[in-house]
């Protein structure tokens, strides 16, 4: 079975190939994930002076919140209801919940990353980068890709 997911990635350069370049160049060396093929997705790859930017940018920025609010859904399911339960959370399903939860608030690119700024290693639009679309927005640039990797073999690296 082939898993598919889509990841939109904020960059900053002067056109669509050297902010696709950025991208391939960071999934093809970091550590955290592995795809079996990924490519770009040129409907929501967007350039900051764009008139849709902004609608394309609050909508993968929205997702990584709701990604969050789900899985804290789930951990409350799971019985955690205050900080203090952390203390006693077992190891399992819902230390997983609580880790990749704690990668989208970090800055940790995972699977569950709906966007991710690769210049500001955020899920989050920082200050600076609120600050350089508004003074730069030549220079910003969405990258929409979809990404696949054989089931058997799993999204992170080993």
């Amino acid at each position: 079975m082939i898993l598919t997911v889509r990841h939109t990635f904020m960059v900053t350069g002067p056109d669509l190939d050297t902010g696709s370049q950025h991208v391939r160049f960071f999934l093809d060396t970091t550590r955290l994930v592995r795809y079996d093929l990924v490519e770009i997705d040129q409907e929501h790859s967007i350039c900051g002076t764009a008139p849709r930017f902004q609608q394309e940018l609050d909508l993968v920025v929205a997702a990584n919140q709701a990604i969050l609010a789900e899985l804290l859904g789930e951990l409350r399911q799971e019985g955690c209801r205050q900080l203090d339960d952390l203390l006693t959370l077992p190891q399992g399903f819902q230390s997983k919940l609580l880790h990749t939860m704690s990668h989208l608030l970090d800055g940790f690119f995972g699977i569950d990353s709906r966007f991710f700024d690769l210049d500001e290693d955020s899920h989050r639009l920082t200050a600076k980068r609120r600050q350089q679309i508004k003074d730069t927005p030549d220079q910003c640039w969405l990258i929409g890709i979809t990404a696949q990797s054989a089931a058997e073999q799993g999204f992170e690296k080993k």
